[in-house]
């Protein structure tokens, strides 16, 4: 029998698990706005005179595809595209896709369109004092906060995410490969991509759930969202660290690779073989390592305290919803194996780019 006290804490728990991921958010974005000078001059040494012109072809035709598939013009065709192919074969499926697709975009042009004017920060390319300028209403080249290509595009893949669950990888690449291209053709700081793709993803999410469910929808998507940011805090963190190797960070950073290493080992046998090791062990406590061992390879304690407000939030959904609902059940290996790649090309990354990024 379930005490009062008990449905109290129950009730309680959507909260602190929204509070979590929520500060953790704020606390990713804080530390992520002092890379966006640094990171916009580098951005800037790849460019000709022309700052839209990147000396390599690769990232260039990434910056010129990601551009034209992140328009509005675009968008537009994608919603056109599901509604016609909806109403002509009958599908009431991707009817709605069209609608929900079409109504995000909307939302999220509009949302932005706001914001980008009521706050008004200087595109990266009038950027001249070394730092973010911010001129309320000021105009063409003062709307860089947030990033409309961003945000629209990461309503409209949220969107496509959950009606077409099959193809949400591919869409979610795309949205990227759009955010991507804002960083590299220097229309964009960092952060503004990373408010952009938050509040589209938020936006999406609201959308394509009924109105009931919006607190339910948001802290998913909340959950969906902070774990990548939190790894894209620790690249950033370490790539922008001084390329010293002190003993300390030395230390920290091989105990951190350890970890993941027993962790991703440990991951691998609860899927295949959980037998072999102790009940006491699950997938999240084998996830909670991993990000461990991410935090020492970090070597920071900001990045440890986001990290740690993450595991938490899962953990406490996993006391909310339960572990099946959390983590499912066993995903298909392909999955798994983007996971551990994933997890593997990001501690690698942290070693080698230690100190690559001049922060001066």
């Amino acid at each position: 029998m379930v005490t009062p006290r008990e449905q109290g804490a129950g009730r309680l728990l959507p909260y602190l698990l929204l509070a979590c991921c929520g500060l953790a958010l704020l606390l990713t974005f804080v530390r992520l706005i002092e890379f966006d000078a640094p990171l916009t001059r580098f951005i800037r040494s790849l460019n000709d005179f022309h700052i839209d012109h990147l000396h390599n072809p690769w990232l260039a035709q990434l910056s010129d595809v990601g551009n034209e598939v992140g328009r509005g013009e675009s968008l537009l065709l994608v919603n056109g595209v599901l509604l016609a192919a909806g109403y002509i074969l009958g599908r009431a499926s991707l009817k709605r896709a069209g609608w929900e697709t079409l109504i995000a975009h909307l939302v999220a042009g509009g949302v932005n369109t706001a914001l980008k004017h009521l706050i008004g920060r200087a595109r990266p390319k009038f950027m001249h004092t070394g730092k973010s300028e911010f001129f309320p209403f000021g105009g063409a080249g003062w709307d860089s906060f947030p990033s409309g290509h961003s945000m629209a595009t990461f309503a409209v893949a949220a969107v496509l995410a959950v009606r077409f669950p099959k193809v949400r990888w591919l869409v979610i690449l795309w949205a990227l490969t759009v955010s991507v291209s804002r960083l590299f053709r220097a229309s964009h700081f960092l952060t503004d991509i990373v408010a952009g793709a938050v509040f589209g993803v938020l936006i999406g999410a609201i959308v394509a759930h009924p109105w009931e469910d919006r607190f339910a929808s948001v802290t998913s998507a909340l959950m969906t969202v902070t774990p990548p940011l939190a790894v894209v805090l620790a690249l950033m963190t370490t790539i922008g660290q001084s390329p010293s190797q002190g003993r300390t960070v030395t230390i920290l950073s091989q105990s951190g690779l350890l970890i993941v290493l027993v962790a991703m080992t440990a991951y691998v046998l609860l899927r295949v073989r959980p037998d072999m090791l102790p009940t006491s062990l699950t997938t999240m406590g084998a996830v909670a390592l991993i990000g461990l061992g991410v935090a020492l390879c970090s070597v920071s304690l900001w990045v440890a305290a986001v990290i740690l407000l993450v595991c938490l939030a899962y953990w406490l959904n996993t006391q909310y919803n339960g572990q099946a609902t959390t983590i499912g059940s066993h995903p298909p290996w392909p999955y798994e194996a983007a996971f551990g790649l994933a997890v593997l090309l990001t501690i690698f990354t942290m070693i080698e780019l230690r100190g690559a990024l001049p922060m001066g």
